[in-house]
């Protein structure tokens, strides 16, 4: 057996994990983002008075 093959696993697992952290890395701050931005907008609009509740 090639000796470069035995630790594959655990190089091609590091990659894979390192890929998952990088991308949730980007992810999540866009989606506080979002969450942030819709927050602000309702916050607006109760204040101005154009608030719709949907539940309602």
């Amino acid at each position: 057996m090639i000796p470069e093959f035995e630790y594959a696993i655990y190089v091609w697992s590091s990659y894979g994990i390192f890929a998952v952290v990088i991308a949730w890395q980007i992810v999540q701050p866009v989606l506080y983002r979002r969450r942030l931005m819709a927050e602000l907008r309702e916050e607006l609009a109760l204040q101005s008075g154009d608030y719709n509740d949907p539940n309602s």
